[in-house]
């Protein structure tokens, strides 16, 4: 599995419910919607190789886009309790917390519980909790803000250019700091590593979210690695990192024989289309499962949809819900006590 960090060039908007709501804004970019475009930037470099079968079983798996601060790639915050007891008081501080660091989160794949009130966990801006010896590698980022989030006010306009009546809207935009960026995780190999990189710059360069042709979510590649994490010996269960919808080969009973997940509703339009996808359930970011998910592509408008509808559409508008994950002890407080 290999890490790729991006440094956005430009202010970032995405709408990942596909509310059309232009005043919300998330925090990082959904796996299915960074598969998505990979897979159009790819066929717009290699169109031979983009058939029906390329976008049905993309030859890449990647997770979602999390935020990194400096040299400190952030986690999302697991759906379970991974606290000690902690006091009342600090419960909402608890709560504000969404991205824990590599460190901190390698302790929660190991079955550990963090301590709240510990001297090692220390608190950022952005609702970021970093280790003591990750602050003292970077002391910089206490005082930087990795990312701000700011509203700018536009106006609709008919054909004409003329201002429509109650056209007035606020428009969000996520702006990055200097040390930071989106970093995801991919499994590609051999051949397909090479178009897969030059599929990413190409995204890079024609950008990705809203308004891209405004010169919103233009992005270049600053590093590429090989991902390295502590590996906790036989472990049975795997935190998700990407969104999840199961596939004929998952087994419920097995994945939900110990679980703890968050469940969403994904949506939007098509690109380059005024076609809405039709809504998809699927599992969060962060999810545990007692057993290693696979997950699916799905068709979200197979071609019986797009006869009936009589929808000019050339494609199944494939969304890729694949599970990249990480290997995870059971959580000590999904654990059930005999009385």
């Amino acid at each position: 599995m290999r890490v790729f960090k991006l440094k956005f060039r430009s202010a970032l908007h995405v709408d990942s419910k596909g509310s059309g709501n232009p005043e919300v804004s998330d925090e990082f970019i959904r796996s299915d919607t960074l598969s998505a475009a990979l897979a159009l930037s790819w066929a717009a470099l290699y169109p031979n190789e983009a058939d029906d079968r390329f976008f049905h079983d993309p030859p890449y798996q990647v997770s979602s886009a999390f935020p990194y601060i400096g040299d400190i790639l952030l986690f999302p915050m697991p759906v379970w309790r991974i606290w000690k007891e902690i006091d009342p008081k600090q419960r909402k501080e608890a709560k504000e917390i969404r991205w824990l660091s590599k460190e901190l989160f390698e302790d929660v794949l190991a079955g550990k519980p963090l301590d709240l009130r510990s001297d090692r966990i220390r608190k950022l801006k952005n609702g970021i909790a970093v280790s003591k010896a990750e602050m003292e590698r970077n002391p910089a980022i206490e005082r930087i803000r990795a990312w701000v989030k700011m509203e700018r006010q536009r106006v609709s306009v008919d054909r004409l250019g003329i201002p429509k009546e109650g056209g007035l809207f606020f428009f969000a935009l996520q702006f990055f700091g200097p040390e930071s960026g989106l970093y995801f995780l991919a499994n590609v190999e051999g051949e397909s590593l090479e178009r897969f990189r030059a599929a990413l710059t190409f995204l890079g360069d024609t950008g990705i979210g809203a308004d891209r042709s405004s010169g919103l979510g233009h992005f270049e590649v600053v590093s590429e690695a090989d991902f390295k994490f502590k590996k906790s010996e036989k472990v049975p269960g795997a935190v998700t990192l990407s969104l999840f919808n199961p596939g004929a080969e998952d087994s419920l009973e097995k994945l939900l024989q110990t679980t703890a997940y968050g469940l969403t509703t994904r949506s939007g339009w098509i690109s380059q289309s005024t076609i809405g996808r039709p809504p998809v359930r699927v599992f969060t970011e962060g999810s545990y499962f007692s057993a290693k998910p696979k997950g699916r592509v799905v068709e979200t408008l197979p071609d019986r949809i797009r006869d009936h509808h009589k929808l000019s559409l050339s494609h199944s508008a494939c969304r890729d819900f694949r599970a990249v994950f990480l290997p995870c002890a059971e959580p000590p407080y999904l654990k059930e006590v005999s009385p």
